[in-house]
């Protein structure tokens, strides 16, 4: 008997549909899609995305269960981040209206030779790595060591400058933090008050 050659063709295969026991070994016990006609070689590649998001929603769900809404820890470093960078700080007009009217506090941040080498008129020097101590310190530690009455805690205008603002900002940060509410940075600093007050 003669067969024609196409007898020994293996029939076309059908594609899958996929079934649960094929969703039960790819995903693990997580479905993939029920609806969909996969075609062969697909089958793991769509399983894969839908085991990622299916992460991604437990891991939300946990987010929830421990924090009480959704993102709230991404929540808490935005807000943190932002109390960081919202310093409050002074422009120099108000800067100059300020020290006309004997309304602020100023206290320059910059180590001692650059202090001496210039500064801001009526400007307390403390060194920006001096400033948590002396802020801490009795009133009268603090004139003995810094011939100046000690910044109150309330005192409306306390403005720190440095020479380019970084350590004004940090040092008006620390202040805050030390309780210090009515702390600000004159962010222009040293640097331009000397161009156009110097």
């Amino acid at each position: 008997m003669t067969l024609s050659p196409g007898a020994w063709a293996k029939p076309d295969r059908p594609r899958r549909a996929v079934g649960q026991s094929q969703e039960s070994r790819a995903g693990g016990g997580i479905s993939c899609t029920a609806r969909e006609q996969v075609p062969r070689g697909q089958f793991g590649r769509r399983c894969l995305r839908f085991r990622f998001r299916s992460r991604l929603r437990e891991a939300g769900e946990m987010l929830r269960a421990r924090r009480g809404r959704p993102g709230a820890a991404f929540l808490l470093l935005a807000v943190a981040a932002r109390a960081m960078a919202g310093a409050p700080t002074v422009s120099l007009p108000e800067l100059r209206s300020l020290l006309a009217s004997g309304r602020a506090r100023l206290i320059d941040v910059r180590s001692r030779e650059e202090a001496a080498a210039g500064t801001i008129p009526g400007a307390l020097n403390i060194p920006v790595s001096e400033l948590e101590s002396a802020l801490q310190m009795e009133p009268a530690a603090f004139q003995a060591v810094y011939s100046a009455e000690k910044p109150k805690r309330d005192d409306e205008n306390l403005i720190f400058f440095c020479q380019m603002g970084k350590r004004g900002l940090q040092a008006t940060q620390l202040a805050q933090g030390l309780g210090y509410t009515g702390a600000r940075n004159y962010a222009g600093a040293y640097r331009e008050w000397f161009q156009k007050e110097g």
